[in-house]
């Protein structure tokens, strides 16, 4: 019989193993920190909004002029004459000053609505998708009925009812604005509250209310997070489209909507009007997005 040795035998492809264990545990939070930090178009996305949010509050403060003071014998001045950095409008007013204070009622505007939008359309969903049945049936009926309306009609009757302004505005999005985040929140809920740990909470007894926040809510975070970052700019938009269709803020207050509807008037001879403010809302507008890009990658893991 042949002698085996163990020098006559060894394993194909054999590599040595590295073990990259750093014995750092991370949360769920820091992991999604880190992938979002990692992406570098997010981060940059993130600092443009700081510098544009800081342009927005502190400029109206740090300037010696006025947004919504007139100064005639200054009016129509081009970029950087006589210390105005984006010139004058016609009416002598700086529109740096002007823009700065117009960024400051957009994103009010938009974060107010949204964050109302976001308790009523999680609620809402939660309850359709977990309850079910006849209750779901019937709250999205209502949800269907609401979606027909256009933005645009709701807006105009509330302005013939309300006074025009911020309130109004914020209320027609607060009216529409929540059905978006309801579907996607209620089509989580449905996939969900058919898994194992739902039922397993079921079988122990817990209460509808514990598994909601407990179990449910907390799985469907990610999702409400970039559908909230993602409805931002929308509601950014809608807003610039109100006031630039004469729906908006009254004067002399100022949004980017109505510097725009202000200067594309005069687009032909004093471009810088109407470049500025548009400037300012595309920044934002796809700062956001690329923001929740990242967001939602960082949340997906990828």
């Amino acid at each position: 019989m042949t002698n085996i040795e163990n020098n006559d035998f060894e394993f194909a492809h054999k590599s040595e193993t590295v073990d990259h264990y750093s014995g750092k545990s991370y949360s769920y939070g820091q992991l999604v920190w880190h992938r979002f930090l990692r992406n570098k178009g997010a981060v940059i996305s993130a600092v443009v909004l700081i510098i544009i949010a800081l342009i927005a509050i502190l400029a109206p403060y740090l300037s010696q002029y006025s947004p919504t003071t007139p100064y005639p014998n200054q009016s129509n001045l081009a970029p950087g004459v006589n210390g105005h950095w984006f010139g004058t409008d016609n009416l002598g007013r700086d529109i740096f000053v002007r823009v700065a204070a117009g960024t400051s009622v957009s994103l009010r505007v938009a974060l107010v609505a949204m964050a109302i939008d976001l308790v009523i359309g999680t609620s809402y969903g939660l309850i359709s998708g977990y309850f079910g049945g006849k209750i779901d049936l019937f709250m999205q009926r209502i949800t269907e009925i609401l979606s027909t309306i256009p933005m645009i009609i709701i807006v105009t009757l509330l302005v013939l009812v309300m006074k025009p302004g911020l309130v109004s505005i914020i209320t027609a999005m607060m009216i529409v604005g929540w059905i978006n985040m309801s579907r996607i929140v209620r089509a989580q809920v449905l996939e969900l509250k058919t898994s194992e740990y739902v039922l397993s909470a079921k079988t122990m007894g817990e209460s509808d209310i514990k598994i909601i926040f407990s179990q449910i809510l907390p799985n469907t975070l990610g999702q409400i997070i970039t559908t909230f970052m993602l409805s931002i700019p929308n509601a950014i938009f809608l807003e610039a489209f109100l006031a630039f269709i004469g729906l908006g803020v009254p004067a002399p207050l100022a949004s980017l909507g109505t510097m725009i509807n202000d200067g594309y008037t005069q687009a032909i001879v004093y471009p810088y009007m109407v470049i500025f403010p548009v400037l300012f809302l595309a920044l934002i507008m796809l700062s956001f997005n690329i923001i929740a890009d990242g967001l939602r990658d960082a949340i997906e893991g990828s």
